[in-house]
Parts: C-alpha cells; structure tokens; sequence
C-alpha cells in the first residue's frame, strides 16, 4: 500500500487536478491522504463532496508544509497494517502520468534501501528538465545542479532510469513506512516549510538509504507559482529585506542558520557563504532587470 500525503492550503484548482490524476494510476494499492490546513477557498468541500475515496484530514493555518505533512504520515501510520507499505509526499501543485507510481515502486525495488524521488518538468514544456537531482557542499553552502540538466529528457531518459542525488525535496518522493517509524518525522520544529524535506533526506541518507531520482517518474510542476522567487528580479529592496524574516520564504535566515547548524560540520562558515549568496543573487538580479 502506498499512502500518498498532501498538504493543501488553498489553490483548489490544482488540488482538483492533482487528484484527478493520480485516480488514474495503474496500480490498485494506494491511498490518498489530503491535509487541508486552513484553506478558505472551499477545498474541503470539493473534497468530501467530489473525491469521497479521499481521507480528508482538516488543520488550523497554524500549520505549515512540515506539521501537515507530518499530520498526513502520522495517519498513515496509524492505517498501515503491513511492514512493506510506503508514504509518498506530494503536493498539489503536480500532475503525474498513469505509469507514475508503478515506476517509483520499480526503482525502489531494485536499489533498496533508497528513498526515490521524482523528477521534475515545466507543466508547459514536458521535454524541460527542472529537477533532476543536485549536489550540495556541505561546507561552502552550494548547489549545483547536475551538468546534464539542459538537454531534453527524452534524450536523457535514452541514458539513466535513475540518477543519484545528494538531497531530495518532498514533491513527489517515496519513503518506505519504516523509515518514519525508525527515524522519526519532519523536523517541523527548526524548518516548518522550506528544507524540513531536504533536511529529513539527509537523516535517511545519514543512515543506509540511498537518494535517487527515477528519471521515467516524472511530475509536471507549475514552476513559476511555487515560493518566493527573488532570482527574477520580482522583489524590491523591502520584499527582498521582507522574504530573509518571512516564515514561508526560502530565503529566511533564521531558517538558513537552524539548516547550518544542524547539517555543515562548519556552520558559521556555511551560513556566511550561504547569504552571501542570497545577496548576491538579488543583486545580480537587480542589475539585471
């Protein structure tokens, strides 16, 4: 059984099409598990009104993306009965192909223990890659994406059914159950939005699992309605100032320095190289336009 976790918070119109197709997947044991924490545009109703087969969990906006996806996996542990079942994390924002859980389960299966994620395209452009893995120096705070990233996935898909990856974000990635039951829940706590997911990678990885992308499970994703993009020159100098304290920011330096502390063996030196990037990156996309 796969138990796939969805923290929604308004945006209806993508949760509508995000359950539409994963009602159309070509294995029989899933089960999809929505947490609705605090969306004001009717979400639940939809819901409980046109997806019936949903387990429809309803929090307070005091949640962020960890709590209520921590939420969905503790239900999920509560309703597993079997050692081998799985969770999935996805959000909302995600369309995926009838072949989609069936391919997750195949890689795990040959590369266990691993955690897979999923790649990522444009939902405009199929054949784009935006995410297929990234390396991460755990001293200098970079993130390189893999040097294959600019060809088109057709090609890549000729190459690699998977592909290592130093970190994995939570859209679209499956856990097997027992690794929230050994090692415990998203770090709500330090990161309660942005790099629970990743931090909670590297604790799996910290401990025998392997990261992996499978290159032919792919989620088409909205790129440009997802966080807070500083890097295309959309924010002013006080949006900027704003996102560094704002909760809900990829970009908060609070956040940052929790992510230091916990993860470089160098955290000073990691969390000054890591501003400096953010701050450069705004510049750059000031002078820029």
């Amino acid at each position: 059984m796969i138990y796939i976790v969805i923290p929604v918070y308004n945006r209806l119109k993508y949760t509508q099409a995000c359950l539409d197709c994963l009602f159309k997947q070509n294995v029989a044991e899933y089960k999809v598990i929505v947490v609705d924490h605090g969306s004001t545009d009717g979400t639940s109703e939809v819901i409980v009104r046109d997806y019936p087969e949903v387990i429809l969990l309803q929090e307070d906006e005091s949640l962020w993306w960890a709590g209520a996806t921590n939420k969905g996996i503790q239900k999920a542990l509560k309703l597993s009965r079997r050692p081998e079942d799985f969770i999935l994390t996805l959000n909302n924002d995600l369309i995926v192909k009838p072949g989609y859980l069936s391919e997750l389960l195949r890689v795990y299966y040959v590369n266990r223990p691993a955690i897979v994620g999923s790649l990522s395209v444009h939902i405009n452009n199929a054949d784009k890659i935006d995410f297929a893995g990234v390396k991460w120096n755990k001293i200098t705070a970079k993130f390189r994406k893999p040097t294959f990233l600019g060809i088109p996935l057709s090609k890549l898909k000729t190459e690699h059914e998977w592909l290592e990856t130093d970190l994995l974000p939570g859209r679209g990635t499956l856990f097997p159950i027992s690794v929230f039951r050994k090692l415990g829940l998203f770090d709500e706590t330090k990161f309660p939005h942005y790099a629970a997911d990743e931090d909670f990678a590297l604790t799996c990885k910290r401990n025998g699992y392997q990261l992996l992308i499978a290159v032919n499970a792919g989620v088409e994703s909205y790129v440009d309605e997802t966080g807070i993009n500083y890097k295309h020159g959309k924010l002013n100098f006080k949006q900027f100032l704003r996102s560094l304290r704002a909760k809900n920011s990829a970009t908060n330096l609070s956040i940052r320095y929790r992510w230091a502390k916990k993860n470089s063996p160098v955290p000073v030196i990691y969390f000054f190289a890591d501003v400096s990037r953010i701050f450069g990156s705004w510049f750059r996309s000031q002078l820029n336009g």
